[in-house]
Formats: structure tokens, C-alpha cells, sequence
């Protein structure tokens, strides 16, 4: 993965994600727990 995007998506995220971790490797090549973690942080669900 491209580092300017990785810590663009860090920075970003990170303004509203405080759980679960934004790292490289987690970022790179999600599973899909950690996408649905990620979601329901955000609060898209409702």
C-alpha cells in the first residue's frame, strides 16, 4: 500500500475511530471483522 495513502486513511479515520486500531497491516488487507468494527464505529448502521 501506498504510504501517502496509508496515513491519509490514518489521519482521517482517526478523527472518528478511536477502536479498533489503525495500523498498516490491519488497513492493507482487512478482515472482515475488523471492517464491520470499523462500520459500526462510524455509526452507519443507524
Amino acid at each position: 500500500m501506498n504510504e501517502a495513502v496509508s496515513r491519509q486513511t490514518r489521519e482521517t479515520l482517526g478523527q472518528v475511530i478511536r477502536k479498533p486500531p489503525l495500523t498498516d497491516a490491519l488497513l492493507s488487507k482487512p478482515p472482515f471483522r475488523y471492517l464491520h468494527d470499523l462500520i459500526s464505529e462510524v455509526g452507519v448502521w443507524g
